[in-house]
């Protein structure tokens, strides 16, 4: 094993790891493991279900005797009905080594856990992240490292983990942080116009000013099985475009004979509500202009601001508000998300095989 943690292939998973900001290489996982009852051998019952006293944080926890022959791949765990198999363990178990991490099966099958908790959570407020996106910040890793998403593949295909395996995990790290992140919102948004404008008016304190956008999205459509060949004259264009742009008054005639060019209209958006994708591109373009084109999973998007205007009425107090909520919220960081997965675990039902 320390002899495969020092290949260039190793050290590039572990880099990936860590490069891509999902907390690979600091997050830890519940001990749902301690959660399995014991064996004993006076059992008598092909099904044990776990006391309370037995589970995790409320966790129903079972452990089945297998009356399967346990040859090639064979489920291991049910986590809510979805399995986990030996070979999931085995994978997992291999990438955990890299990025050293203790890599016994009881550890490997709670991250494993955890990961289909999030996952399922995110399937429940439609937040799975696709593959366009999950590929695209595959190549974009390959592309930041001087390689290609063909050569990093091989290379975790060597060392028994598998690109794909390793996908799966990037799914669940970008699921679980949108997921996060719109809880976070939706707690926010309990905070509605009248408490804002009467907090406001209770602390003496005037409204709040900040910038409201109207702004229009122009996207080159790039179809998914065509990124490969079309992404860069597609680009390209959309860069000539930018150049070309004269306001937003006569878009649709500038995007006339144009092929596969879609116009969305963004509404008005305040500050804070401006998407983390764009936020800083739309605060650094002036009013007339279009941002930067940027590679998305529609294709090469750009933002137009078509209008951009101080403002301090009682809409600019609630969306602050909002804001201020929300980034107190954020501040609790990976506290508030253990505190979610823990809500997760007590209702969830596992079933050790």
């Amino acid at each position: 094993m320390l002899s495969e943690l020092k290949k260039p292939e190793t050290r590039l998973v572990l880099l990936l790891a860590c490069g891509l900001g999902l907390s690979a290489c600091t997050g830890s996982t519940s001990a749902i493991d301690s959660a399995r009852p014991a064996k004993t051998a006076t059992a008598q019952t092909d099904t044990e279900v776990a006391s309370d006293d037995a589970g995790v944080e409320g966790a129903k926890v079972i452990r089945q005797r297998s009356t399967v022959a346990q040859k090639g791949t064979y489920i291991k765990v049910l986590v809510n009905g979805e399995p986990i198999t030996n070979y999931d363990i085995q994978r997992r178990a291999k990438f955990r080594q890299v990025r050293r991490l203790k890599a016994t099966t009881s550890e490997t099958e709670k991250e494993l856990i955890d990961e289909k908790l999030k996952l399922q959570e995110a399937s429940k407020r439609g937040l799975v992240a696709s593959d366009a996106q999950v590929n695209a910040a595959f190549a974009n890793f390959a592309q930041n490292n001087r390689s290609t998403p063909a050569k990093i593949s091989s290379d975790l295909d060597r060392i028994g983990i598998g690109a794909q395996h390793f996908k799966e995990f990037i799914r669940a790290q970008i699921s679980w942080s949108r997921t996060f992140s719109s809880k976070l919102q939706s707690e926010a948004v309990s905070k509605n116009e009248s408490g804002a404008i009467f907090d406001l008016r209770k602390s003496g304190s005037s409204k709040p000013q900040t910038t409201e956008y109207q702004l229009k999205e122009i996207i080159f459509v790039v179809p998914e099985d065509k990124r490969k060949t079309m992404m860069k004259t597609r680009k390209q264009e959309a860069l000539g475009f930018q150049q070309r742009f004269a306001g937003c008054d006569t878009l649709f005639d500038q995007v006339k004979g144009l092929r596969d060019v879609a116009i969305k209209d963004a509404g008005r958006l305040m500050q804070p509500e401006l998407p983390p994708l764009w936020k800083k591109d739309i605060e650094a373009t002036s009013e007339g202009q279009t941002t930067a084109p940027k590679e998305t999973e529609k294709g090469i998007e750009l933002i137009a601001v078509c209008k951009a205007r101080l403002t301090s009425d009682d809409r600019a107090a609630e969306v602050m508000a909002k804001s201020e909520l929300y980034d107190s919220l954020e501040a609790k960081g990976d506290t508030a998300a253990d505190d979610y997965l823990a809500e997760l675990r007590k209702s969830a039902t596992i079933v050790y095989k």
